[in-house]
């Protein structure tokens, strides 16, 4: 790196889209599963089996304190629960099953195995039993599963219709391919929520396709191409008008935010389909056009790029998520669950090798800082074990969008440092 990339401002050096193969594909399902009963933020279902069991497709496995269910995904025999690192890198328990023939649970029985009897199930009723966890809830950092009615009204809903991580594809490509269904969704939206005003968020350039095809349905708002403009904890602020802590629910400002797959699954579930299935986009940092799947909830990253021929060579970096807000992965055994949207790999040519990674007082972190947080004064603090110094600089206001690790030419982790920062916090 020469000095005058050091002095680029770091705006020059953020991320734009990548291309994406026009369609999703379908893959078939594994002959395992890995099913982590996990909701994000360490919240944790109950498991329903144990080994030995034979369970059908759709039938409940677990279930949360609140009444929210987790799936099988395929039907099988339940050969053991076991922990595992999930994606974002916490142990938590799950379920191993192996496909067997068994019929899957349809209609009714979809319903009374949650003991909700269907001549009288509310549409809340019909969320839960098909698994779709409340998108009212998404924790903060203060994690805590809160049931629906604790929230203040929702007065706006923002639905996203881009990703935020450069890489990934898929709401893009969900609102192109289930257009008909997404109109539909829509229109069950507004019915149960009518005092909320819907925003739909999209990309440049679908913005006058998405006008024509949703804007008797909600307010169509393109976002910049750029990756800055796709921050989401920034532009939903900026849209709706309402500044929710970055610390904080949305749902707790009156303030909905989903994607279009959550959208999607909310419209299958009042249909009485279960949520079993993710799309899911995979990438490379090199010689490899993204390309989005369709899979069952539980398969492993490694089937996922397998699937593909994308190939994880010794000092390649496996990436859960994306290359600006992606997590690593240990294993290529760690599943996909429902809240993931994309698998990147990162080659080990674009790895950078450097162990002497001190700062060197450039301030291009705190530049790039969307929230203006002094980031290389928090990865000072906890550098040197400061934890309770660290605080000084609010590093619970970041919004994890990875930009001050991205344009610093020392290579700090400052992302990781950021987060040490808020979970050693008091």
């Amino acid at each position: 790196m020469s000095i005058l990339d050091v002095l680029k401002p770091p705006g020059s050096r953020v991320p734009v889209p990548v291309g994406c193969a026009l369609e999703i594909v379908d893959l078939p399902a594994p002959d395992q599963v890995l099913i982590p009963l996990e909701y994000p933020g360490q919240i944790l279902f109950r498991p329903l089996v144990q080994a030995g069991d034979e369970v059908a497709c759709n039938q409940v496995i677990g279930r949360s304190e609140h009444g929210n269910f987790i799936h099988a995904s395929i039907s099988g025999k339940v050969v053991e629960l076991k922990t595992m690192w999930a994606a974002r890198s916490f142990h938590v328990p799950a379920v191993v099953i192996e496909k067997n023939d068994t019929p899957p649970l349809v209609g009714d029985e979809l319903l009374r195995q949650c003991d909700i009897d269907p001549q009288s199930a509310t549409r809340v009723d019909l969320l839960r039993a098909a698994g779709v966890v409340s998108p009212w809830t998404t924790p903060g950092h203060n994690d805590s599963e809160v049931d629906i009615e604790d929230y203040p009204e929702i007065i706006q809903i923002v639905i996203k219709g881009v990703n935020q991580e450069p890489t990934i594809c898929s709401f893009r490509l969900l609102l192109r391919t289930r257009t008909e269904e997404v109109q539909e969704a829509l229109r069950r939206l507004a019915e149960i929520i009518p005092q909320a005003r819907i925003l739909l968020a999209v990309s440049k350039a679908e913005a006058e396709w998405a006008s024509e095809s949703f804007s008797d349905l909600a307010e169509v708002v393109p976002l910049s191409n750029d990756f800055r403009g796709r921050i989401e904890r920034q532009y939903v602020g900026r849209l709706t008008g309402i500044k929710v802590p970055n610390n904080a629910s949305y749902r707790s400002g009156g303030v909905a935010v989903i994607s279009v797959e959550q959208l999607l699954d909310m419209y299958d579930a009042l249909e009485g389909r279960p949520c079993i299935r993710k799309t899911v986009t995979l990438s490379s940092s090199r010689d490899f056009q993204p390309v989005t799947v369709r899979t069952v909830v539980g398969t492993s990253i490694g089937d996922l790029l397998a699937s593909q021929n994308l190939v994880v060579e010794d000092g390649d970096r496996v990436i859960m998520g994306g290359p600006m807000t992606g997590t690593a992965q240990f294993t290529l055994e760690t599943p996909l669950s429902k809240f993931q949207a994309g698998v990147h790999v990162l080659k080990a040519k674009d790895i950078v090798a450097d162990t002497n990674l001190i700062c060197v007082n450039c301030g291009r972190c705190t530049r790039a800082c969307p929230v203006n947080l002094q980031v290389h004064l928090i990865g000072r603090c906890v550098e040197f074990d400061q934890f309770d110094e660290a605080q000084l600089y609010h590093p619970t206001a970041c919004i994890e969008c990875g930009l001050c690790a991205f344009v610093c030419p020392a290579h700090r982790p400052l992302l990781q440092m950021v987060k040490m920062a808020v979970n050693f916090r008091g």
